[in-house]
């Protein structure tokens, strides 16, 4: 089988963000997934794509694309134009469509669809201007955050608010600094978990969940961008990943919605699911559906496949033979 791996490179626009290393981090992730798919036996080839390139998509001739276009934010009409390169050629890819990538690259429409579907996400108020009224209804404290943006992009210990006489200058500051709307929401005091779904032949999986462990507590226990990205930042060393301890009920709960998400939000192949849980109460912060894949033992999908019995190679295929079952079904 010819596996052909496509990935986004840095565009011209990030290279010039504080922001760059979560494109840069793309290449890594790509030429790790071509190494274990040759290592399961299939004829693997890289292609990566600039912003100047897109077109190039409609020239591949593989069997099977592993998709990893992964511009977001500001860089998102980039990523759609490229997906609807994919659907045009026609060959089988990874991961979700063009058409569901154009309901989750907001957060808030993701955050509509799920209310929508009776899915619990924090309660959040969106801001255009930050000259809007605030909700006097909204609770506290809050994160605020960029509409478009992934990967934790303007997550910082200064987003969370306390005092609503603060919340619109640190709207303010965010709207102007990332240029698009952004939402302030519920922040949930409470364990975090990273949950994984598979689409296998049988139907969908939930892989046991991962949790994030954190050395602070309270409303600084959260991923920032610079515990994800910089390792020189003060928040490097104050989270790690290790499977999560679950009660018989909780599992459930968990698996229960990560699979109505997955279903409500069209995904396809695999996501991955970021929930926090407060006492009873279970809040879906985010779902991923073209969740970048490492094999890193501080990656919560890592661990999940991993308790699963799954080495990456396992798991990568596992993804391709799901793209490929929808070019079956299709024929």
């Amino acid at each position: 089988m010819h596996i052909t791996v496509v990935y986004s490179l840095p565009t011209r626009r990030s290279k010039q963000s504080v922001y760059a290393a979560t494109d840069e981090d793309t290449r890594i992730s790509a030429e790790t997934v071509a190494a274990a798919l040759t290592a399961r036996g299939a004829a693997v080839s890289l292609v990566p794509i600039s912003e100047d390139s897109i077109s190039d998509i409609g020239n591949i001739q593989a069997d099977c694309i592993f998709n990893l276009i992964e511009w977001d934010g500001l860089d998102m009409p980039l990523a759609l134009r490229a997906f609807g390169q994919l659907e045009r050629l026609g060959t089988p890819f990874t991961g979700i469509s063009k058409q569901a990538l154009e309901g989750i690259g907001d957060k808030v429409h993701m955050k509509q669809a799920l209310v929508g579907a009776g899915l619990p996400t924090p309660t959040w108020q969106i801001f255009e201007t930050g000259r809007e009224t605030v909700d006097p209804t909204l609770p506290y404290p809050v994160i605020v955050k960029p509409t478009v943006e992934h990967c934790s992009v303007g997550l910082t210990h200064e987003a969370v608010v306390s005092d609503p006489s603060k919340l619109l200058s640190v709207v303010k500051k965010q709207i102007k600094q990332f240029r698009q709307p952004v939402f302030a929401e519920e922040f949930i005091v409470g364990r975090e978990f990273q949950v994984t779904v598979l689409e296998g032949a049988s139907g969908l999986v939930v892989l046991p969940p991962a949790e994030i462990l954190f050395t602070s507590s309270g409303q600084r226990a959260f991923l920032t961008y610079g515990s994800r990205w910089v390792q020189t930042d003060p928040d490097w060393t104050t989270s790690r990943v290790v499977l999560a301890a679950l009660s018989a009920g909780l599992r459930r709960r968990l698996e229960d919605i990560s699979i109505r998400a997955f279903r409500t939000l069209n995904y396809r192949d695999y996501s991955r699911l970021d929930i926090r849980c407060r006492g009873q109460e279970v809040f879906i912060l985010e779902a991923n559906g073209n969740p970048g894949v490492d094999d890193s033992t501080g990656y919560g999908m890592s661990v999940s496949f991993h308790a699963a019995g799954m080495s990456f190679a396992d798991f990568l295929w596992e993804i391709v033979l799901s793209s490929l079952r929808r070019k079956k079904l299709r024929g």
